[in-house]
């Protein structure tokens, strides 16, 4: 019997993986997954390095193809996507020009300030779906030009994550709209390059490094030689444009329309939905993106930190969890969970604002900070935990209540990523939400809109919509609790109240601690990365 495979990867902020499909069924063949480091060499950045996103996913691309003990060759389409607003400045042999600010990196606020103060912030809204935010990529390149313009001048290509990961692959420099509409550069309307706002920014100069977009399912090259040599796929092998993780997910978790959400944790949580048409919100509180699926945008809201504080909590106060699940083959979030259900809703008071790295959509506070507030001697680790749990679904909510006044009205929340992993953390969600939540199968649903670009771009599928029907599993549903609803309503209430007065605290508590960062006799940044290469 002769299988038709699809390969779908996936680099996100923190993990890279790789994920082979059987396209008849939908069925899981293969799946592989590694971490790999983010550098802060100072307070509020964040940089990768190419070289780490190369090595981790030839990693699991040769493990998926080997756990799968399948013939490469049957594999007849890849699609990559990645996170997005980072750019890898690439030279003209192909080699990286130093490490890459991604997405999460702050230093790039005064830059952003600049545009704000000099340009109409809604007009460029209304032609780029974007605020203004150092979060985007055209902020970064106005660091850049300040601060390391020999690199600039360096280079041949500026490519997002994927788009490197493509050209590793393929050879071609190619972007698509999707990664493309997350530069704060890109008119989504008219579906290209904005060379106004270069011009305005001061960035025409730049404006060549910038490949012409593509459609998400787009055949943009084939599997080279010498990829093949690395990868142990097969040479030749089709592989289209792919496109950012949220919109891939977005089509992976099965919401083609409005009525649904879906809402991914991972190192922050995005909550996203596909709609007809770019819409422009008043107070420009959420975001609007060219969607991943031909002639559709998506709509998103996004916070900072998500699964990022959970994994704060787990790392700094949970040692005996840790070496429980060591011993047991266990996650630590599993005991967490088990601890945080004997809480009640509310955590007896405890309440959590989650803006432990700044506060990004509908808030756009980048000096933001968290607070957990309420704490008595009555209080264990469970309570605060719990708490953490709340406060991140409050937020959530928040999002889904400015969608709704937008008129985008969703009936559920499809949760993937880490926070559909957890049962406790999903009933959370419906009860704060008053929405029911869907688990799906298989939570790494960015890996699914990958096969589905994948399989529509090569020929194998018949449209998006058929891609859905075979591949979107669900595994449960959870309604809400009436009860618990009307005791988060109360909680929410006073959580809003919070976040609006602490707001006139950032500026002050950021002055405070903006100091040097403190020296070492050694390269912390270099050790990690010798530690990384020493892991694989």
């Amino acid at each position: 019997m002769v299988f038709i495979l699809l390969l779908g990867v996936d680099l996100g902020t923190s993990t890279a993986k790789a994920a082979i499909f059987d396209e008849e069924t939908g069925r899981l063949v293969a799946y592989a997954s590694r971490e790999y480091p983010t550098y802060h060499p100072k307070p509020g950045w964040a940089e990768q390095d190419t070289s780490d996103w190369w090595t981790v996913v030839v990693t699991v691309i040769r493990e998926a193809v080997g756990k799968a003990g399948i013939d490469p060759k049957s594999i007849k389409g890849i699609s990559v996507s990645s996170h997005r607003e980072a750019v890898a400045l690439v030279d003209s042999e192909g080699k990286a020009l130093g490490r890459v600010i991604i997405w999460l990196d702050k230093r790039s606020i005064p830059q952003a300030q600049w545009i704000i103060e000099n340009f109409d912030i809604k007009e460029i809204y209304e032609k780029t779906g974007l605020v203004v935010d150092p979060t985007f990529t055209a902020t970064k390149l106005l660091w850049l030009k300040k601060n390391l313009p020999e690199v600039l001048r360096k280079a041949k290509w500026a490519l997002q994550p994927k788009d490197y990961l493509v050209y590793k692959l393929t050879g071609q420099p190619t972007t698509d709209m999707s990664v493309a509409s997350r530069t704060l550069l890109f008119n989504i309307k008219r579906l290209k390059w904005a060379d106004d706002l270069f011009e305005d920014f001061g960035l025409a100069e730049y404006r060549h490094l910038f490949p012409e977009p593509r459609y998400s399912d787009e055949i943009v090259g084939e599997v080279t030689e010498e990829a093949a040599r690395d990868t142990g796929l097969a040479p030749g092998i089709p592989v289209v444009a792919g496109g950012g993780d949220r919109g891939c997910e977005v089509l992976g978790s099965g919401v083609l329309g409005p009525d649904k959400v879906e809402e991914s944790t991972g190192t922050g949580s995005t909550t996203a939905t596909t709609i007809d048409a770019p819409i422009v919100d008043p107070e420009m509180r959420v975001v609007a993106t060219v969607h991943v699926i031909r002639g559709k945008w998506s709509i998103e809201a996004g916070m900072s930190t998500a699964g990022a504080v959970l994994r704060w909590f787990r790392d700094q106060f949970t040692q005996g969890e840790r070496m429980l699940a060591g011993l047991t083959r266990r996650r630590a979030y599993e005991y967490l969970d088990m601890e945080a259900e004997y809480i009640p809703p509310g955590s007896n008071g405890l309440i959590v604002v989650p803006f432990f790295a700044g506060a990004r959509s509908p808030r756009w506070k980048p000096k933001a900070k968290g607070l957990i507030f309420g704490l008595t001697v009555y209080h264990t680790r469970a309570h605060v935990f719990r708490a953490l749990m709340e406060g991140i679904a409050y937020e959530i909510r928040k999002i889904l209540e400015v969608l709704e006044e937008l008129g985008v009205k969703s009936r559920e929340i499809r949760l993937l990523g880490g926070g559909g992993k957890t049962p406790t953390w999903a009933r959370i969600k419906a009860d704060v939400t008053g929405r029911k939540a869907v688990l799906l199968e298989f939570l790494d649903a960015a890996l699914i809109g990958d096969a589905i670009l994948a399989g529509v771009g090569a020929g194998i599928l018949d449209g998006y919509k058929d891609g859905v029907q075979r591949f979107v599993r669900i595994r449960d549903v959870i309604e809400p609790n009436p009860q618990y609803v009307q005791i988060y309503d109360k909680y929410y209430r006073l959580y809003e109240r919070l976040v609006n007065v602490i707001d006139t605290f950032y500026e002050d508590v950021d002055k405070l601690v903006e100091q040097p960062p403190r020296k070492v006799p050694w390269d912390i940044d270099e050790l990690i990365h010798l530690l990384f290469k020493l892991e694989k």
